[in-house]
């Protein structure tokens, strides 16, 4: 394992690393030729860390490929893309599903996604493989616009679990979470309330899918606000109940990672520090793979319990 010496800290009160080899993926590492990598799925799969890539090819086409690695910083890279399920209902001329996480549940693997429809926004879709290679459409499992869907990796209470992040009219959001007998019909949806803060104040969404602690669900999730002409992004963290989600145990008002780093900065999209993917390693690091600029994938590493104590002590 890499050593979690910060290549600058990620705060004053740094308890993230950003890893030394940052961006660990750029687009110049793609067996296509592509103008961005945007932030990826991740899961431990088999003997190590796979990461689903969404790329967007020199047509503005997005492609999806598979990316592994032992260690969780060095990547090989499937050389084609895979083939990705595409619903009826989605818009065939963007062919856009995008903000891919990956839970493993039951034994197999689900891919959630939003879905671009047009003029509708997106919503949230899903996909269920055993092997990275052949993906079974499992369907929309929202109306629009809805997205950020974090499917939790075990029932809770005898129901699935989701977080995700319904649209306001004004194009803001915050977390809520719905629950499903099935994964197919979702209901008794709640609000997932954090703690409103100057980073928060734009909106909020589900970042990495949910991590299971002795001391509730650690969640890392996005926020934004707006300074000046810019939209900024940030990452936060917060535990909650592990009987009930809804319920939030603990949530810093400090954020724990913001786009700072000329790779976070400069981009497709300026200022973007995005996670959709966090993996725990066997020797208690949690990798947490982000976006940054919506142009390449980076890596931001923390031991599990020193989160979890952070999030506990600084709420």
């Amino acid at each position: 394992m890499n050593t979690l010496t910060p290549s600058r800290p990620s705060s004053r009160h740094a308890v993230l690393a950003r890893h030394p080899q940052n961006p660990i993926i750029a687009p110049a590492d793609m067996p296509v030729p592509c103008s961005s990598v945007f932030n990826c799925g991740a899961t431990w799969y088999e003997d190590g860390v796979l990461l689903l890539l969404r790329v967007e090819d020199m047509a503005r086409d997005n492609l999806f490929y598979v990316a592994r690695s032992r260690d969780g910083v060095n990547f090989d890279i499937s050389p084609e893309p895979i083939d990705y399920p595409l619903r009826d209902t989605e818009d065939r001329w963007m062919d856009n599903r995008f903000d891919m996480r990956i839970t493993r549940l039951e034994g197999q693997y689900y891919v959630t996604h939003a879905s671009w429809l047009g003029g509708l926004g997106s919503c949230i879709g899903i996909a269920r493989t055993a092997d990275f290679r052949k993906f079974e459409p499992v369907g929309e499992l929202s109306v629009p616009s809805n997205r950020n869907a974090a499917l939790f990796p075990e029932k809770i209470g005898g129901r699935y679990a989701r977080l995700e992040r319904p649209q306001d009219v004004d194009g803001s959001g915050r977390i809520w979470i719905s629950y499903s007998p099935d994964l197919l019909h979702w209901g008794q949806s709640r609000p997932v309330v954090l703690p409103a803060t100057p980073w928060s104040r734009c909106k909020t969404g589900a970042g990495a899918v949910p991590i299971k602690t002795d001391r509730g669900w650690l969640c890392v999730y996005h926020a934004t606000a707006k300074n000046c002409a810019t939209e900024n992004y940030y990452l936060g963290v917060a535990m909650l109940d592990l009987r009930d989600p809804s319920h939030v145990i603990a949530a810093p008002r400090q954020f724990i990672l913001q786009a700072e780093t000329p790779y976070e900065c400069m981009g497709q999209v300026p200022n973007v520090v995005f996670t959709n993917g966090a993996v725990p390693m066997p020797d208690g690091t949690l990798n947490i793979y982000y976006g940054g600029a919506d142009t390449r994938v980076c890596l931001a590493q923390a031991a599990i319990d020193d989160l979890v104590d952070f999030c506990i002590s600084a709420a």
